[in-house]
């Protein structure tokens, strides 16, 4: 299986051990996360191309698009990513992705657990400077995950307030501060 830790400077293992070389493409680990954040984990062929390669005319995009789901599909399995008529679309469990355990966790109030999983901004150093549109949403993920992130942490600190451990509460403060140094409720 293959695990994506995106809380975190991108990183992706497979049966924990480092993921081959050619999954790690930058374009193909991007489809990747994309596809596994995506809502209900598909997009039509036509929105990856453009995402991923709106530099290229349609055609070279649709033979990159053909190379990178030849790559993600022997690595991950032919029966966890679909592609029928013009959807992408992951199966459910296809990809162990942190970001899918942090909602677990919080829905679970679980803040510590939560807390541990945040290694640093999501996808944090990862870029396709050449796609302005997967950088849009790579930004807009990187703000929502930042809130997400800072709430949990604070929340983490105040539950070890509460509990009147002074020590416990420093380090997910601090981290919390980290992340945005001009936070009141830090």
């Amino acid at each position: 299986m293959i695990s994506l830790r995106a809380l975190s400077p991108l990183e992706a293992r497979m049966d924990d051990a480092e993921a081959p070389a050619l999954l790690l493409s930058t374009r193909n680990l991007a489809l990747l996360l994309y596809l596994a954040r995506a809502p209900s984990h598909r997009c039509t062929r036509d929105h990856a191309m453009g995402l991923l390669w709106p530099e290229k005319d349609q055609e070279r995009s649709r033979q990159s698009l053909r190379e990178a789901l030849r790559v993600l599909r022997r690595h991950i399995g032919e029966d966890r990513l679909r592609t029928e008529a013009d959807q992408l679309e992951l199966t459910a469990g296809a990809i162990d992705l942190d970001t899918d355990r942090f909602d677990q966790l919080v829905a679970k109030q679980d803040w510590a657990a939560a807390a541990a999983l945040v290694k640093g901004g999501f996808a944090e150093g990862f870029a396709l400077p050449d796609a302005s549109p997967f950088e849009d949403w790579l930004l807009a993920e990187r703000w929502h995950w930042r809130g997400r992130c800072m709430d949990v942490l604070i929340r983490h600190a105040e539950a070890r307030l509460d509990a009147g451990d002074l020590l416990g509460a420093d380090n997910p403060a601090r981290r919390a501060l980290d992340i945005d140094p001009g936070s009141e409720r830090a």
